[in-house]
């Protein structure tokens, strides 16, 4: 809260002028001799937004004077300047209109774009450096694949958000468009999604293979190849070692639809 005090003599008498601006707040309260003439206090943050980015001009009176508390946003700062019968108090000339602020006024959109991306980059730091862990540790099966669907769920939602927020903005159409356009390119990247979450809701497949060692690995880590059969992938989170298993007989845990495998248990000589 910044506090500027105007002495000026109206009609013969002293008077005082303190205005009161919150930085923040964007809140404005102007006292004349300590009494209270007006309260500028936006009622939302939408409203907020809207006073820290636009010059704006607050009138009142003394007497028969009019006064203006006018306040300009500067880059880092504000200009707080006091206008009496249409002359500024600073350098006594006419006050004439209201000055732009010295920036361009920045997008409402932005803003919330701004605040999906931090709940986003939270989001993900809470499912990679904690959920995923935990599940890794000591949760099931089930847990490991509830960790990879958390995970691969963040990007499509916030894909969802952004389309909200497109339809917001003054140039929908465009923006919107923009928008859709990269829903359908995530919901392509992510397609496996939806399968490994309806997997959470079903039994796992169990299949048994002679494990004879994997085939030198790709880029993906998570996805590698038998030795004389099939290529597989593995949930990010799982809690076996699986490159470092020996030759042997195994059995597969798997999601129904997504096929991903949750754990690659090695099977005992009875069991086989």
């Amino acid at each position: 809260m910044s506090r500027r005090t105007f002495p000026l003599s109206l009609d013969g008498r002293s008077r005082t002028v303190q205005v009161d601006h919150g930085y923040w707040s964007a809140r404005r309260v102007v006292r004349v001799d300590g009494v209270e003439v007006l309260r500028v206090e936006p009622r939302s943050f939408r409203e907020r937004i809207d006073l820290w980015q636009s010059s704006t001009e607050h009138v009142f009176g003394i007497d028969t004077h009019r006064l203006a508390l006018r306040v300009r946003p500067g880059l880092l700062t504000y200009e707080i300047e006091l206008v009496v019968d249409g002359r500024s108090l600073s350098d006594g000339l006419p006050a004439g209109p209201l000055r732009p602020p010295a920036h361009g006024r920045y997008s409402y959109t932005w803003f919330k774009v701004g605040v999906a991306g931090a709940v986003f980059f939270v989001y993900q730091l809470i499912v990679l450096g904690l959920f995923g862990p935990i599940a890794r540790a000591f949760g099931g099966p089930r847990w490991v694949l509830a960790a990879e669907v958390a995970m691969d769920l963040a990007i499509p939602v916030l894909a969802v958000v952004l389309v909200i927020l497109a339809w917001q903005t003054d140039r929908r159409g465009r923006n919107v468009t923009v928008a859709l356009a990269f829903l359908a390119l995530i919901l392509f990247a992510f397609r496996g999604t939806a399968a490994e979450a309806a997997d959470l809701a079903l039994p796992f497949d169990e299949e048994s293979v002679a494990f004879a060692g994997w085939q030198p690995a790709p880029m993906d880590m998570r996805r590698v190849t038998f030795v004389g059969g099939p290529e597989v992938e593995f949930a990010n989170f799982v809690k076996v070692r699986f490159r470092r298993l020996e030759p042997g007989a195994y059995l597969l845990l798997r999601g129904h639809f997504s096929r991903l495998i949750v754990d690659m248990q090695a099977l005992s000589a009875s069991s086989r």
